[in-house]
């Protein structure tokens, strides 16, 4: 009886210890979001739509904007292995996936455009390479 007790005790103490331990991945988690949210806000802010102009400044927004992307990736990951650990599993799957729709736009947007600029910064220069070409 003693075992069966001592087993017991053990699984209560064990369940103790990884709930406390799913709150404490996920208040990780809520801060992690929250300080991606900052940043994309912040990212958002300095390059509004139609504002990348140069090379440099396209350079640094795809730079920035794949970094977080990458870590929006990874805390989407880390969410997701989280919500196998509660009871609600496919609720907790949905909130994290709108959580994550909120900002991955917002980036690819950036993303996209200075690509854009890119793009057209290459086919202007191949335009005045020809010309001095044909000029020559």
């Amino acid at each position: 009886m003693k075992f069966f007790s001592y087993l017991f005790i053990s699984s209560l103490l064990l369940t103790g210890v990884s709930v406390a331990h799913a709150d404490t991945v996920a208040d990780q988690g809520k801060a992690e979001l929250a300080s991606i949210a900052q940043l994309v806000q912040d990212m958002d802010g300095r390059y509004p739509v139609n504002s990348i102009q140069t090379n440099e400044v396209a350079d640094a927004v795809i730079a920035e904007s794949e970094a977080l992307q990458r870590r929006l990736q990874t805390w989407y990951q880390t969410a997701e292995r989280h919500c196998y650990d509660i009871f609600f599993v496919n609720d907790c799957l949905q909130d994290i996936k709108v959580q994550r729709r909120r900002y991955l736009p917002t980036l690819q947007r950036m993303s996209i455009e200075a690509k854009a600029v890119q793009r057209q910064i290459r086919v202007i220069e191949k335009d005045r390479e020809q010309a001095r070409k044909q000029v020559d």
